[in-house]
């Protein structure tokens, strides 16, 4: 495979990487590189509610995305529904603490906009009226994917009437029409981006948990009717503390990789922008599945890093990307694409050990910068608190290579620690405003948004890791460690390191990883 340094120009890193958000990505395109896994057939089944959950930055959209696609192409009609989309009744459902008034809110403003969407499909038009509006709005350009925010008030009036809608607070007449609507249909909702003004307060959780129980009533009222909803784990998690939790669990699809799993994405995506068959091999042999992606990331990386390399001499490249990316495929995109950038830059053909030491520090300090973005609404001291999660000198000097890396104990001092100097609240799931929090729920939070994650040696001498979306119940006050110890993760370590001469990438082995 013969690559110039073109290749990693901006447009063309755009076309082998990808975008990391995949609502900007051209279906096509998606559809050419995603990969697969277990969770996407579990999506694509016939069950009636499902909510994906997963960390900002594991797939979740594209996970919906790519079902939406393909949905598209069944008998079955998708309609993608976000959060802005319900604007019309939302500002009530923002002001309500009422349980029940907030499904009736949920079942109307998602039921209207189900009904907009069904108009524009010639076959689920209602009537003379109905018909007229439509084809003046196709007439007048209106698409059937922008049908909703641009067709609105041309049916409205005609929506009305159908209906004939209650003037009471609690009436659901939305909600009834849509069941008269669907009939024998098959209609499938897939719901994104409704977690993105989450803080944790006990108005968000009572907003989330209304939601779920309305789309559950939904799809039991109307055979017809299937939905895909996609939340972040910590949001969840705080929902399934309440007493109904059980009645979503059969419904759970966790949207989680391993790092093979990564690697086959970025293989694909390779394969996808020169043309190449993914030849998947079945076999459950770990190093013959290692070298078969490995070879397609051959394409365009160095296989391993230099020799003479002040770090990770002779390391496989890919074990590297292992180490930084946090386990999600949003990681692996940004991080390509900084260091194909450099290798642009330095008009390279491939990339080779010198882009990815030139980019650490400052990917290192995207991912710290995400981190807070992502979770200062729960916390709104976070940035301050992280800076204060670097090593003291103290620890620079007597833990060396080990600086990163706390004892359940270890980790609970440093933290009370920090607190001698600053005040920290968060945002609790029985609370409107914020509460002063201790040690224990401090560290608990900085291990939900894997800030920090649990290690231990296996049999094997190999490192394994703790995420909070497989054992969400580690660092609670009541619980015990499990064994594990804490370390504050590879990819914030550039940020945090304590001037040029800190050497944080001698802080972890690349091959202890599992």
């Amino acid at each position: 495979m013969n690559t110039t340094y073109e290749t990693f120009k901006k447009d063309n890193r755009l076309k082998l990487f990808g975008h990391e958000d995949a609502g900007k990505e051209d279906d096509s395109r998606l559809t050419s590189y995603y990969y697969k896994t277990l969770q996407y057939e579990d999506v694509m089944s016939d069950i009636k509610l499902q909510i994906i959950t997963g960390e900002k930055g594991t797939g979740k959209s594209a996970l919906l995305k790519m079902a939406y696609i393909e949905t598209s192409n069944t008998d079955i009609v998708p309609i993608w529904i976000r959060l802005d989309d319900l604007s019309e009744l939302y500002s009530d459902i923002l002001d309500s603490n009422n349980l029940y008034q907030l499904k009736t809110l949920w079942k109307r403003s998602i039921s209207k906009l189900v009904i907009m969407n069904l108009a524009s499909h010639m076959s689920f038009a209602m009537g003379e009226d109905y018909k007229k509006a439509l084809q003046w709005a196709y007439d007048t350009g209106y698409t059937t994917r922008d049908f909703i925010s641009r067709s609105a008030k041309i049916l409205k009036p005609m929506y009305e009437q159908y209906i004939s809608l209650d003037t009471e607070a609690d009436s659901c007449g939305e909600h009834h029409a849509l069941q008269r609507m669907i009939n024998n249909k098959k209609i499938r909702l897939f719901l994104d981006d409704f977690d993105l003004d989450w803080q944790g307060k006990a108005s968000d959780v009572l907003k989330i948990k209304s939601l779920l129980l309305s789309l559950s009533d939904m799809t039991s009222d109307m055979n017809g009717l299937s939905v895909r909803i996609a939340l972040r784990t910590d949001v969840y998690e705080m929902i399934r503390n309440e007493e109904f939790s059980d009645k979503f669990e059969s419904c759970l699809i966790k949207c989680k990789w391993n790092n093979q799993e990564i690697m086959k994405t970025l293989a694909k995506r390779i394969c996808a922008y020169f043309d190449k068959p993914f030849d998947e091999i079945n076999t459950t042999d770990p190093k013959t599945l290692q070298y078969n992606i490995v070879k397609y990331l051959n394409f365009i990386f160095v296989p391993c890093f230099d020799e003479s390399t002040r770090v990770w001499a002779n390391a496989p490249t890919h074990r590297v990307i292992y180490s930084l990316i946090r386990r999600k495929p949003r990681d692996m995109v940004k991080l390509c694409h900084s260091i194909a950038e450099e290798a642009y830059r330095k008009q390279l053909t491939v990339i080779d050990s010198s882009c990815f030491l030139a980019i650490l520090e400052t990917y290192s300090q995207e991912r710290l910068k995400d981190l807070v973005n992502e979770y200062v609404n729960q916390l709104p001291k976070l940035q301050d608190l992280l800076i204060r999660m670097a090593p003291t000198q103290k620890e620079f000097q007597n833990k060396a290579g080990k600086r990163y890396v706390y004892s359940t104990d270890e980790l609970y001092v440093k933290i009370q620690n920090i607190q001698q100097n600053m005040n920290i609240s968060i945002y609790q799931a029985k609370c409107e405003k914020l509460c002063p929090a201790n040690f224990h729920q401090i560290a608990h939070f900085l291990y939900k948004i894997g800030f920090i994650t649990g290690r231990k040696r296996n049999e094997s001498g190999k490192i394994e890791r703790a995420y909070y979306d497989e054992l969400p119940f580690l660092l609670n006050a009541n619980v015990g460690d499990r064994g594990y110890s804490w370390e504050i993760h590879p990819a914030y370590r550039g940020a945090l390191a304590n001037g040029s001469n800190d050497n944080w990438q001698n802080t972890f082995n690349i091959d202890e990883e599992v």
